[in-house]
């Protein structure tokens, strides 16, 4: 089935070139221009993915949120915001109009591409264990978080995201793929039985990336042997000549070659032992923000959130 996409976006030029995009990765596409227009097309026809501007001349994105979160045919379907607002206090807004996800502008497209298929995944798989990994979704990981934030108790959510699946599954395919997810959910497993503690708990995503919920004192010892493990082992998962040459080939749409570095894995996290965090919304937020710098860094990596306000990482 052909998922489909309503994307609401004031500035025209930037709908088209998302549309284009998204067309080509195989996605059926509507623009709206307002959120007017973008909620007449809600009402009027069947989507599985919203994307929607903030700052928006006539209705705003956050009142586009709501009204589509209060309609009880549709507020399943995942929302996900894509604006030029930068603060930490936009992002926990749109998160608290019912947002599913945040991403700010200027993006990279596999980057809007990656966040799509997470929660189109979750979406799909909201109430039940992924049956490759073995762990629960989304909406135990959401609840877990929920309960720890009102508990007043010290927490840390790290966040781990595979980098390099969608080159690796174009050249070995989708049962290969499977088994680097296998191998990253081991990886998880065994880290925690040796670092971690049985309360600690453990989602799959969706899109090739993880959850943990930790205690602040294990944070650093459950990322370190995440990556260390990971890195360790991943190799065995590549062709002998892929492995020597450090790299795979794909071709992009113009048939130009392309090499893609080996698979690594990115850990970011928030905690609130140095911070208040005040929702799960506002945690999940600070950890996506992490996460999405931690994958800027060479090679395998691990930042953690240790800053007292919302300052930029950089």
């Amino acid at each position: 089935m052909i998922e489909r996409i309503l994307v609401i976006e004031d500035d025209e030029d930037i709908a088209d070139i998302i549309a284009v995009n998204l067309r080509q990765e195989g996605y059926e596409v509507e623009l709206a221009l307002n959120g007017t227009s973008g909620l007449s097309l809600v009402r009027e026809e069947d989507f599985d993915l919203i994307l929607c501007d903030i700052v928006m001349p006539d209705v705003d994105g956050y009142e586009v949120c709501r009204e589509v979160k209060a309609m009880e045919s549709v507020k399943q379907v995942p929302f996900i915001f894509l604006t030029a607002l930068t603060g930490v206090e936009d992002k926990v807004a749109g998160l608290e109009a019912g947002a599913d996800d945040f991403l700010t502008k200027p993006f990279d497209f596999g980057e809007l591409l990656a966040r799509i298929s997470m929660n189109l995944d979750r979406a799909a798989n909201k109430y039940s264990a992924d049956p490759v990994t073995g762990f629960p979704g989304n909406t135990a990981a959401d609840d877990a978080l929920r309960r720890k934030v009102a508990s007043d108790e010290q927490f840390a959510l790290l966040l781990v995201r595979l980098n390099g699946l969608r080159p690796y599954r174009t050249v070995y395919g989708d049962a290969k793929l499977e088994d680097v997810l296998r191998f990253a959910s081991d990886v998880i497993r065994e880290v925690i039985s040796k670092a971690g503690s049985r309360k600690d708990f453990v989602s799959f995503l969706g899109a090739g990336t993880f959850s943990v919920l930790t205690r602040p004192e294990r944070a650093e010892a459950l990322a370190s042997g995440i990556i260390r493990l990971f890195d360790a082992g991943i190799g065995s998962h590549y062709a002998v000549g892929d492995l020597e040459r450090g790299s795979i080939v794909t071709f992009d749409r113009r048939g130009g070659i392309v090499d893609n570095p080996l698979m690594t894995v990115s850990v970011g996290g928030a905690s609130n032992a140095t911070r208040r965090i005040g929702s799960h919304w506002e945690a999940a937020e600070i950890a996506h923000e992490v996460l999405d710098y931690t994958t800027r860094l060479p090679g395998s990596a691990y930042v953690m959130d240790r800053r007292r306000n919302g300052k930029n990482l950089e």
